[in-house]
């Protein structure tokens, strides 16, 4: 396999903006669940989680659902720990005929749905090796890449490392879309991998040339080897879990399921950068046939996504009670969420789930030592959603599209205020690339390195230990105390480690 290098925008850069801006309307992700890049086979057969009453045995359930009357029935999966059961079909009466069933408390639709949080994405053009560039003498490792790597600078990743703490014996679940397995920054320290996605692998193979992923796993655990970039946490291991087609689209019970895989693998800390809004309105369901209203199916929020929201908490729940911590985006839509009342975003409103907003600075290819905290402008927020700040990026409305050169490389200056990694990969050469992208996806993971430190020095640590050290070493930017934007602070690596 050939060694990283960086790679050319595949897009003018300005049309890649707007495809991105044009595709994530608030409407439009609310209410078009099931079009995002749903196989043949998934629009046929619609997807259902049965919710049993705690303490329920799902043999009996199983059974008797198997004998309802409904067309091309498929019972999936049975999950005792969660009480779950995912079936397929269909047919349209099938949820109120499954209700009728003893200990059932409720039927939901497996929402199939587009999870990948709308980032700003680009690569990162020539030369291969960055040169020497007198405005950032100081690299903040010994990887070349590192002097453009100024989130590790934000959550005081090198103050940690000093202190002897870089992840060794923690293990971070991703759970995302596709990864480049083969990828040198990440493949060192990658010790399982897992699939829940019909018809796909884990390796990454979408037609972007772009694995989110990639990029937030490097983020993470990206190794220490004088090459590329390096990750917040590079001695931690990763479990790679795909649970998103390729396309960044998925059932609700694939996250589900990952979180579950991940907790009982022995994952420390549990990454998620991605979410969805979930409608708090009724909607109809087309099962991908809006020719054919025989399938269709009525979505209630008092009736399938309230309850479906049951069915997401007994896994986040299950995976807190055996000591993994989980870490999940808060979103990219600027929704003031203390007044939001339309819908609501997950995983990130799980319970015990911490809910990562993103910042991040303006101007820092002109000017290193700019503040590294301004809330980011598409970053989701409110006091009761956000429980923690981290880098993600930034960009201003207009784009300072000024030409500048930082760490040898050069480009426009907005890009620089993103959050450089690796994830890119030219199909045509087979080699691997790195570039920038901006979102909560990527504070998530910032997030998630830091946690991963703290299990590192303390491996049997508790969730609930590891809440009190971010709070009592978080930084406390933005209005004092708990705020919309930071939640009860910015992480800080350097003092978690210290507790």
């Amino acid at each position: 396999m050939k060694r990283n290098r960086l790679l050319a925008p595949a897009f003018p850069i300005m049309m890649l903006m707007l495809m991105t801006v044009a595709s994530c309307t608030k409407d439009d992700k609310m209410l078009n669940v099931r079009k995002d890049a749903l196989t043949p086979q998934q629009h046929q057969d619609r997807g259902f989680l049965i919710i049993a009453k705690e303490g329920a045995k799902l043999a009996g359930i199983s059974e008797s659902l198997t004998k309802l009357r409904v067309k091309n029935f498929k019972l999936k999966t049975a999950n005792q720990e969660l009480g779950l059961i995912r079936v397929q079909t269909p047919d349209p009466s099938f949820p109120e005929k499954a209700r009728q069933i003893a200990d059932v408390q409720s039927v939901v639709v497996d929402v199939v749905m587009n999870w990948r949080l709308p980032e700003k994405t680009f690569r990162a053009n020539k030369p291969s090796q960055p040169a020497a560039n007198a405005k950032l003498n100081n690299p903040l490792a010994n990887n070349p890449f590192s002097p453009l790597q100024w989130g590790l600078q934000s959550v005081k990743a090198p103050q940690a490392w000093a202190k002897g703490y870089r992840g060794r014996g923690a293990k971070v679940a991703v759970l995302d879309g596709g990864f480049l397995l083969q990828n040198p920054e990440i493949k060192p320290n990658i010790i399982l991998t897992q699939n829940f996605i019909e018809g796909e692998e884990v390796q990454y193979h979408g037609i972007e040339g772009f694995s989110h992923g990639t990029h937030v796993a490097g983020t993470i655990a990206a190794i220490d080897d004088a090459n590329g970039v390096v990750g917040v946490a590079p001695d931690a291991k990763l479990i790679l879990v795909k649970v998103l087609n390729d396309a960044g689209s998925g059932p609700f019970s694939g996250i589900v399921d990952g979180i579950f895989y991940a907790a009982n693998h022995g994952a420390d800390v549990i990454n998620m950068s991605l979410g969805g809004e979930l409608p708090r309105k009724t909607y109809t369901d087309d099962n991908g046939t809006p020719d054919d209203p025989s399938d269709d199916y009525v979505v209630k929020y008092d009736r399938d996504v309230k309850d479906l929201i049951i069915a997401i908490n007994r896994a986040t729940l299950y995976a807190t009670l055996r000591g993994t911590t989980i870490i999940a985006a808060a979103g990219n839509d600027a929704y003031n969420y203390d007044v939001e009342k339309r819908f609501i975003t997950y995983p990130a409103a799980a319970l015990g789930v911490i809910s990562i907003a993103s910042n991040g600075p303006l101007g820092w290819g002109i000017n290193q030592d700019t503040t590294l905290y301004l809330p980011s402008i598409f970053t989701n927020y409110g006091k009761n959603f956000i429980s923690y700040g981290a880098p993600g990026g930034n960009y201003s409305i207009p784009l300072n599209t000024q030409i500048v050169t930082v760490a040898g490389i050069t480009y426009y200056e907005y890009v620089f205020d993103f959050i450089f990694n690796i994830g890119f990969w030219d199909e045509a050469t087979n080699e691997f690339g790195y570039g920038w992208s901006a979102g909560t996806s990527m504070a998530a993971p910032h997030a998630s390195a830091v946690v991963a430190l703290l299990y590192g020095k303390h491996p049997r640590i508790s969730p609930v230990l590891v809440e009190l050290i971010l709070r009592k070493s978080s930084n406390d930017y933005g209005a004092p105390g708990k705020d919309p934007f930071f939640g009860n602070g910015q992480i800080n690596a350097g003092k978690a480690v210290s507790y």
